[in-house]
């Protein structure tokens, strides 16, 4: 479980990477406050990915380190309340 939310962690990463990128380029104008305003969005976003990333390094170590079966403990109590809850 923490494997699967690392990749995908770190494919929100590299996706944040290519959305800073397509931002910037996609807002550019002719106008100045036109190019500010997309160097802004681009840079915005561009903050995204060192979190993604850092989320994932995390991720993997605590599958590393065998937390894998405490999640899946969590998630079966969660489950089970939810359905208690529902009921």
């Amino acid at each position: 479980m923490l494997d699967k939310l690392a990749y995908i962690s770190t494919g929100l990463g590299i996706t944040s990477i290519a959305a800073s990128i397509a931002t910037w380029y996609a807002e550019k104008g002719d106008d100045v406050e036109e190019n500010a305003h997309a160097e802004r969005s681009g840079i915005f976003i561009g903050l995204w990915p060192q979190t993604f990333f850092a989320l994932a390094i995390v991720l993997f170590k605590l599958k590393e380190l065998g937390h894998d079966k405490d999640v899946e403990r969590l998630l079966k109590k969660l489950d089970k309340k939810v359905k208690e809850a529902e009921a």
